[in-house]
């Protein structure tokens, strides 16, 4: 049951190169030393040749090939297949002119209206009334002629520049023996088709214009010894940036080799987090803004590493200094914000792209970068307590549990961490305290920076917290509280779905925090007429015993309308407001349409049918499975466990014919395991209850005589008649049971 395709190739294809190229602009080397400005840049200080400077200018002899090759005319070839299509396009039009002048039972009117209908039918409102007016004789050398011309005209070349004059010529290339209105007609008919039909010699051109560069030889520069290059304050143009490299090739900038290596990992990584958007379609992941913050974190995470590494390695190893970094936050963060799945393989990433800042980066002088085993220490203890901390986070609850994932974070880094210390040769204590210092500041930070950003970053990228949703699903919320005291039937009904709903997400391992919140939230455009639904009908009175089926139903199909406009109103969160219009989808008012169609069997179902959109994902699909089984199990007079699954049973199965859940992720394997919960919380619901029997005497002599007044009893409580406090023996004298 596929979802609606986000991951098309154009947007994945588009966000690896944009984070490609992001991974690779923050690991390129910044602190390599540079004598001379750069392209683009103004120059500090004259530069003089300081000897003779004689080389081949790659930007000179490049510029004049390319012009020697812009010389060169492009190469036509003739296509006879354009004719032969042209006149076919031709011969087809006139068929269905023929079509249209052969139908003698329509009017002239309609068949005016046909011609102009006709596809691809070039003719004026004149030349069509023309065309309808010609006998068949008249029409037939028409016709003939047209072809005739279009074949004549095609045969020779014309190119672009050939058609205007062509077009013009026309009148008196139609020939003799024709009426004016014959005349019009042809050349319209003609003209119209008339293209060019030589076509440029792709091979040929570039043929030629590779011999023309081949043909022009290497140019040469020369300086000679004290000759300026460059005077204070220019602007460095290729060309001088040219000459500037040829007096000190290795001065600045980032060499060749190192600048492939660093653009191969960030594409390699950049294309792993894209295959997988491809094969897995992570549903949270799966808008642009999403997909932003999954490039932000990465980057983000990629960058602190780079710039903070070099500056700690080697000179400070011992102190391991480098593992204090909180970089297991990203991953956390994408986590939390996103997908588990999606983090492992951020995490991954992070940890390679780090471990390569700690290794190889061009910014350690020679002989400078860590060496042995140690030199996969970052990666290792970057990637472990990555991994750490997302299972210690997932689905999140409560702050406490950021402690919980920092702890998680800074266990793995000192455990990682003391494996390294074993393995290295001149470990010391010191470097083991440090270790566990490092282990203690990293699960601190992490916990910190979670907790600060990840609220943070979900208003900004439009995502749904944990903790929001916790927070809505407190019962005090204004929504709720209105629909607890407005609409104490719906309110009732909302609560057992949730119920019903929140267990069955978590057999199948759906968000069962968002089901039980989109299911309190599902019905609140009840509030907007509580009366007009029967939950809340507590009078026995029903006012759509007095409305015609089709007022009803615009009555019950309103409700969702009114709940996204409150949903709204009251700011809740995209993925909660999707469970109002999709826990009814494109299904229809049954009871009002039968109703309807009783009177008048010929009623149109989409009057009674709601606007949808069907469920796009699996949590709203279970509110919606939850919601009707819970209504037609509370209307069904039986309650017994066979009723019950039966019931259940056949509400699934009708929504699976109703193909609602065409747009969800949902396996049958699934649908049977929401099924059997939902029959265990509805069997839970409305066991069968045994009537109690009445108090026994001895009850009687304990309770004082006042069991008679219990419940049991059928009578009602005493009324309020006083301020003082509940006193039982202060009841009065009559009514008092005996022994």
């Amino acid at each position: 049951m596929p979802r609606v395709q986000f991951y098309t190739p154009i947007r994945v294809a588009t966000f690896i190169l944009l984070l490609a190229l992001g991974l690779a602009l923050v690991q390129v080397p910044v602190n390599s030393a540079q004598k001379f400005p750069r392209e683009g840049q103004l120059a500090s200080e004259a530069v003089i040749a300081t000897a003779d400077l004689d080389f081949e200018s790659a930007l000179l002899t490049q510029q004049a090939r390319d012009e020697a090759a812009a010389e060169v005319p492009v190469q036509l070839t003739f296509d006879a297949g354009i004719r032969t299509a042209q006149v076919a396009v031709l011969a087809n039009n006139l068929d269905e002119v023929d079509r249209v002048r052969a139908d003698i039972l329509a009017t002239d009117e309609e068949r005016a209206d046909a011609l102009a209908a006709l596809p691809d039918q070039n003719a004026s409102p004149r030349s069509q009334v023309l065309i309808l007016g010609f006998t068949d004789r008249e029409w037939d050398r028409v016709r003939e002629r047209s072809i005739e011309l279009l074949t004549e005209l095609l045969t020779d070349s014309l190119t672009e520049e050939d058609l205007a004059g062509v077009r013009a010529d026309l009148a008196s290339d139609v020939g003799f023996g024709f009426t004016t209105p014959q005349r019009e007609v042809i050349e319209e008919l003609v003209g119209a088709l008339i293209v060019s039909n030589v076509l440029e010699n792709v091979d040929a051109t570039e043929g030629e214009r590779a011999e023309a560069r081949a043909s022009v030889q290497p140019i040469s520069r020369t300086f000679s010894k004290g000759e300026l290059i460059v005077s204070a304050d220019q602007e460095v143009d290729a060309l001088i940036g040219e000459a500037l490299a040829q007096l000190e090739p290795e001065g600045g900038g980032v060499p060749g080799d190192d600048l492939i290596a660093l653009l191969i990992l960030s594409f390699a990584a950049a294309v792993t987090l894209g295959v997988y958007l491809v094969v897995a379609t992570p549903n949270a992941a799966s808008s642009d803004r999403r997909l932003l913050l999954l490039g932000v974190l990465t980057i983000g995470a990629v960058a602190v590493a780079r710039f903070v590494i070099p500056l700690v390695l080697p000179e400070q190893e011992e102190k391991a200094l480098e593992l204090m970094l909180p970089i297991a936050t990203s991953a956390v963060l994408v986590s939390v914000l996103l997908e588990r799945t999606l983090a492992v393989i951020v995490a991954t990433i992070v940890a390679v792209l780090a471990g390569t800042a700690a290794i190889v980066q061009p910014d350690f002088g020679p002989g400078e970068a860590p060496a042995g085993a140690q030199a996969l220490r970052p990666l290792a203890v970057y990637l472990f307590a990555s991994i750490a901390g997302i299972y210690a986070s997932y689905r999140v609850e409560r702050l406490t549990q950021y402690g919980i994932t920092g702890a998680a974070v800074g266990g793995a880094v000192i455990v990682i961490g003391v494996a390294f210390w074993l393995l290295n040769p001149e470990r010391s204590t010191s470097g083991l305290l440090w270790t566990l210092l490092a282990g203690l500041v990293s699960g601190v930070a992490t916990a910190v920076l979670t907790i600060g950003a990840f609220s943070f970053l979900g208003l900004a990228f439009g995502i749904t917290t944990r903790l929001q949703l916790l927070e809505l699903a407190q019962l005090t919320q204004p929504l709720l509280r209105r629909l607890q005291e407005e609409a104490p039937g719906t309110f009732h009904h909302a609560q057992l779905v949730a119920t019903m709903a929140e267990r069955a997400a978590s057999e199948i391992e759906a968000d069962a925090l968002l089901v039980r919140v989109g299911a309190y939230y599902h019905d609140i455009g009840k509030l907007a007429k509580p009366h007009m639904y029967i939950e809340n009908q507590s009078d026995g009175s029903n006012p759509h015993d007095s409305l015609d089926p089709l007022e009803s139903a615009n009555v019950i199909q309103d409700h969702v309308r009114w709940g996204a406009e409150l949903a709204s109103r009251h700011r809740l969160p995209k993925q909660v407001q999707a469970f109002i219009p999709e826990h009814h989808g494109t299904r229809m008012v049954t009871y009002f349409y039968r109703k309807a169609a009783r009177t008048d069997p010929g009623v149109d179902p989409a009057l009674f049918t709601y606007a949808g959109p069907r469920p796009q994902t699996r949590e709203t699909a279970i509110v919606m499975m939850a919601d009707s089984c819970e209504a037609v199990v509370r209307s069904s007079r039986q309650r017994d466990i066979e009723t019950i699954e039966k019931l259940v049973d056949g509400v699934i199965n009708e929504r699976l014919a109703e193909r609602q859940f065409d747009d969800t992720d949902l396996t049958f394997r699934q649908l049977a395991r929401i099924a059997q919960s939902f029959k265990i919380t509805l069997r839970g619901v409305y066991h069968p209850r045994i009537e109690y029997p009445q108090p026994t005497a001895a009850e009687q002599r304990a309770a004082g005589g006042h069991a008679a007044r219990l419940p049991t009893s059928g009578g009602a409580p005493p009324a309020p008649t006083t301020d003082s406090p509940v006193d039982g023996g202060a009841l009065p004298e009559e009514g008092r049971g005996a022994d």
